[in-house]
Parts: C-alpha cells; sequence; structure tokens
C-alpha cells in the first residue's frame, strides 16, 4: 500500500478510505483503482479492494458509495471487485469452501461479506475455483500425470530446468516475457508490467524455492513456465499473529519444513499453445505431490476462472473438485 515503493501506483490511480465510527473506532476499509491499461482494453470499469468490514449493512454501503464516486469521478461507469489492486494481484470474494485454512494468495473474508455487498446493488460477473492436492492422500495418482508430461517432453524435443537464483533479474524478465505473451489475449486481465512483477517478487523471494519454478525449453529457447511458492501461510499458523523472538529463532528450521506450495503463475508462448506443453507443466507439478522436491507434498493453485476450460480439463486428470470458489462482484454506477 505505500505509493513509494508499490511501482503500480505509478501505473493506475490509486485512493483508500476508512470508514470511521463513535470515537475514531475503524469499522472498514476499501481501495479505488482506475488502471488505464484495463480501461483501454476493456472499457470503462474500476475495481474496488481491500475490503474489509464489520457486519453492518449501512457501513459496507457507505464504503463502497465513496469508491464507486471516485471511480465515477474519474470517468467510470462500472465499478468491479475485489481487487487489490487489479486482476494480476489477489482478487475475488470468498463465497465457497470456508472450513479450510487458505494457502497463501487465496483471499479469505467472512461469509457475511457476500450479503454486504449484495445489499448494495452488486452481483457476481465471474466465478473462480481454487484446487487442492494433499501429498499423503493424492500421491499414487500423480504417476500418470508425470509420465504424460516425461513422454511428452521427450517427443516435442523440450528440456525443463528450474529457476537460476544466480540471475535472478534476468529470470524474473523472462518471467514476465512468457507471461505477457501467455496473456496477450485474455479477457479479464493486462498483463503484468516489468516493475511490477520485479516488485512483487521480490516481496516473495523468500518462499521462491527455485526448484519450484520449471522453465520449459526447445533449442535453448523457453517456451513456457510454472512458478509455485512455499505456503508462507504454514508459517503463519505457526506464529499465531505475533512474530515473536523464539518464532524468529526458529524461521530458517519452519520453512524448511513447509509442506505446501502454491501455483503462483504459468504460461507458454502462444505458438506452442495447444501441442501438449500445458501438460508437461503439470506433469512437473505433479512431482511436488509425489513427494520429489525436497520435503513439499501438498499443492495448491490460485484461482481458475470458470471459463479456463484447458486449465479445467488437465485438473479433470487428477480427478479433483474445487476447494475453495471466489466471486468478482460488478455494478453499474453512474454519477
Amino acid at each position: 500500500m505505500d505509493a513509494s515503493v508499490n511501482p503500480y501506483f505509478a501505473e493506475a490511480e490509486i485512493e483508500h478510505f476508512l470508514a470511521l465510527g463513535p470515537g475514531g473506532r475503524t469499522l472498514g476499509r476499501v481501495s479505488a483503482t482506475v488502471d488505464p491499461a484495463y480501461v483501454e482494453r476493456f472499457g470503462k470499469t474500476g475495481f474496488f479492494g481491500w475490503f474489509e468490514c464489520v457486519d453492518d449493512p449501512g457501513v459496507a454501503a457507505a464504503l463502497l458509495r465513496t469508491a464507486e464516486t471516485w471511480v465515477a469521478e474519474r470517468g467510470m461507469d462500472r465499478v468491479a471487485g475485489p481487487y487489490s489492486y487489479c486482476a494480476t494481484q489477489e482478487f475475488g470474494l470468498l463465497v465457497g469452501g470456508y472450513g479450510d485454512r487458505p494457502a497463501v494468495f487465496q483471499p479469505h473474508n467472512p461469509p457475511y461479506y457476500r450479503r454486504l455487498l449484495e445489499d448494495a446493488g452488486y452481483g457476481p460477473d465471474f466465478r473462480t475455483d481454487t484446487f487442492s492436492w494433499y501429498g499423503e492422500r493424492e500421491a499414487g495418482r500423480m504417476d500418470p500425470l508425470v509420465r504424460r508430461g516425461e513422454e511428452l517432453c521427450e517427443k516435442l524435443g523440450l528440456t525443463v530446468r528450474d529457476l537460476d537464483p544466480e540471475r535472478w533479474d534476468s529470470e524474473v524478465d523472462l518471467v514476465q516475457e512468457l507471461l505477457a505473451a501467455s496473456f496477450a489475449d485474455n479477457h479479464d486481465m493486462v498483463p503484468i508490467s516489468r516493475p511490477v512483477l520485479r516488485f512483487q517478487l521480490d516481496e516473495l523471494r523468500e518462499l521462491i524455492d527455485p526448484r519450484l519454478t520449471r522453465i520449459v525449453e526447445h533449442g535453448g529457447r523457453a517456451v513456457a513456465f510454472s512458478m509455485l511458492a512455499a505456503d508462507g501461510n504454514e508459517l503463519l499458523k505457526v506464529a499465531d499473529g505475533t512474530v515473536t523472538d523464539e518464532f524468529a529463532a526458529r524461521y530458517e528450521e519452519l520453512k524448511a519444513g513447509i509442506r505446501g506450495t502454491v501455483v503462483l503463475m504459468m504460461g507458454a508462448r502462444p505458438e506452442w499453445a495447444g501441442r501438449g506443453v500445458g501438460r508437461i507443466l503439470v506433469g512437473e507439478i505433479a512431482k511436488v505431490v509425489r513427494g520429489d522436491i525436497g520435503s513439499y507434498r501438498d499443492m495448491h493453485t490460485t484461482w481458475i476462472h470458470e471459463h479456463n476450460w484447458q486449465s479445467r480439463a488437465y485438473l479433470a486428470h487428477a480427478r479433483t473438485g474445487p476447494a475453495r470458489t471466489y466471486a468478482v462482484y460488478g455494478k453499474d454506477i453512474a454519477l
């Protein structure tokens, strides 16, 4: 949220609002964003995000109206969210799967938030799901996925390597290039810029094990990638909300024992779409659940769009259903 360090503030207009009650008690918060690149590509839609609120429709309505007015004053005729701050960062309201501990990058909110948005006139624009696999239960299912990926890799003359931490900056630039190419025609998001991706991954570097990033190459040229991070929420659970001296002393030990991983992003160059490279990436990810990479045994996804038929087809091979369901809500607005 610090404009002096987050480069996304140079790409978009952003404001934050608090709802204050008697005695200055904070009752809620919301952000508002207008991203010119998104508007140019998809139309006059602004975003609300970082939404937190007490269970009071009046407070929620006041917060959301304030965000709506702010984006409308900048020429928007629709608002959608929660996006914190945009579609390449955390987004979506949790509407199903409240019982499980969320993995890192899986937003969490109380069930009543849905009612607050609907009472304020918002309706769902689209849904996404996250999926989870646990090695102690599902390692055996991964063998066919790994085998199929390795066979395709050999057939297509491809090789797979880890991220090289000694070339961090150039490797991040490569990921950004592949990500921009693979999402060039995406119908919901603008590809993330190089400065913003660098900022976000630098923030995450403690959780990015080079072995969890797989770069697929053909003749020495990268054609696809997947990037996973260790599930930092396992550490937050141990800390129980407070970073004590005892926790700090055990940090490296605890980090080395993280079991969970989270798929941050994956993609392929358009010319390789439909040729099987996706199955290669799925096979590489399946190795985590099989226990082939360090202490990692569990794997969680971030958001799989309801219309992302290709990813859902890959997930069908693993025979698993959604763990958590999110919705993005929208509303037409006018001054």
